[in-house]
């Protein structure tokens, strides 16, 4: 009967457990304009699709290198352990929550001296479970600990998936930049080959009295200018795929890189959506979210600390003089139930300091918050008012490149009648040269642009 009163208190402890004084949470409204400048904005395009990076980046050769990294990245899993270490501390403290039962198993010897001379030795046998200094949450502090912990996991787990974009974008960006240097060193190495049969060309009409020495001096300058043009190139091919090996976090030995013109690498052209779809797109502003809920908990944890606290120990078990007869039917049993209540009176304003010092970070975690958005919104303006630039820019180029092509075979024509020196055909290819890489450049710019929009979109 005793047990049974025993265990109606404290279930009746853990009923009082349900008060709660964080303050209610209310989204900040988003600090940016509800459309992007120059795009439209009716609601058909408010709900943007998700944004899979197998989808968008749908070249299997960069799919193939996409995989190596989110497998072998190292920064990558080091987000992953970071993680399991949130998750495992939101465990620690969500167990705060429940009463920790342990067992026990005590020896007693005491020796008491009378007056009279006479001693009184006595040893006693305990074993029991019990629940030490559990705290009844009355007031929410514990869960409020306990739910700050849950959004400070939450927040984690979201800052992974951003670790996870951005790894994904640099693959992609570093492959382009590969292709493009390719690119550039194909160039040059074709123009070298022509710089090479005009020294020769030259070489032979000097020889033949048809031109004179600073000719020959010219096109030597000319081959050595564009040798030095593919050292360059070349230095710089290596230290681009060295560090794209290292965001796939393994040699080259076991993940080739395949070589493909620039205009072979197709991604995927999907729209923008409104503003309000980072909110949920966007892991590092889900991420922030998070950091604001678990600040808001916090500050009803601080409240909590005002009031009394409650805490609980409860024993129950066996005891006798004898261990052989602990467990036997001639041993006694025992039960104690020890409430204790804590009451705040003075600690030199350290509460009111950690109140205030709670609604400080929640107010700092609401300007990181409005801040990740506003920075979200402006990557995604970024590439979107690019975008069109680079494609005029793209078809431009174009045209130069062709006109430029066009003037070399007429002052080649021109040379062989004996109408243009040799320094304006230098000129038409170097022009041509100019004209080629900087296509190769553009090139690499509109696809590093759609790039950089599946990461401003919040790619996953």
């Amino acid at each position: 009967m005793k047990f049974s009163r025993l265990l109606t208190m404290v279930a009746l402890a853990f009923a009082m457990s349900s008060c709660s004084l964080v303050p209610e949470y209310f989204r900040p409204a988003a600090p940016v304009p509800e459309a992007y400048p120059g795009q439209p904005s009716d609601e058909s395009v408010t709900e943007a699709p998700p944004l899979t990076w197998q989808s968008y980046f749908a070249d299997a050769d960069l799919q193939k290198l996409i995989e190596v990294g989110l497998a072998h990245n190292r920064d990558l899993k080091t987000a992953v352990l970071r993680m399991d270490e949130a998750k495992a501390t939101y465990g620690v403290q969500k167990a705060d929550r429940l009463p920790a039962i342990q067992g026990n198993l005590n020896y007693d010897r005491s020796r008491t001296v009378f007056s009279s001379s006479q001693a009184f030795e006595a040893e006693l046998y305990r074993v029991g479970v019990g629940i030490s200094d559990y705290e009844i949450d009355v007031f929410g502090r514990v869960k409020s600990l306990s739910q700050a912990a849950l959004e400070q996991y939450l927040a984690v787990t979201e800052n992974r998936q951003a670790v996870q974009a951005t790894l994904i974008t640099e693959i992609a960006t570093q492959y382009v930049n590969w292709l493009a240097i390719h690119a550039q060193l194909k160039v040059t190495q074709q123009t070298l080959a022509d710089r090479q049969q005009a020294l020769q060309r030259t070489q032979r009409r000097f020889d033949a009295g048809l031109d004179q020495i600073l000719d020959v001096k010219a096109a030597q300058i000319q081959v050595e200018q564009v040798q030095a043009q593919q050292a360059q190139w070349q230095r710089q091919l290596a230290t681009t795929q060295n560090a794209l090996y290292l965001l796939l976090g393994e040699s080259s030995q076991r993940t080739p890189l395949v070589i493909k013109p620039l205009e072979d690498l197709k991604l995927a052209d999907v729209t923008a959506g409104l503003p309000s779809s980072l909110l949920t797109r966007r892991a590092d502003i889900r991420a922030a979210e998070h950091q604001l809920k678990a600040a808001n908990a916090n500050i009803g944890a601080a409240r909590a600390a005002f009031y009394p606290r409650l805490q609980l120990t409860t024993n129950i078990g066996l005891v006798n003089s004898d261990f052989s007869k602990l467990f036997s039917d001639t041993g006694s049993n025992y039960w104690a139930f020890s409430p204790q209540l804590v009451i705040p009176i003075f600690n030199y304003g350290r509460n009111k300091a950690n109140l205030n010092l709670a609604e400080t970070r929640q107010r700092i975690e609401v300007a990181n918050y409005e801040k990740t958005i506003q920075t979200a919104f402006k990557d995604v303006m970024d590439v979107l008012s690019t975008r069109t630039v680079i494609s005029e820019e793209t078809a431009a180029r174009n045209r130069l490149r062709e006109l430029e092509s066009s003037r070399l075979q007429l002052v080649q024509r021109k040379l062989d009648q004996g109408l243009v020196t040799y320094l304006e055909l230098l000129d038409a290819q170097r022009s041509v040269l100019d004209a080629q890489s900087q296509l190769v450049q553009i090139r690499r710019q509109a696809l590093q642009n759609q790039v950089g929009l599946y990461k401003a979109l919040g790619g996953s």
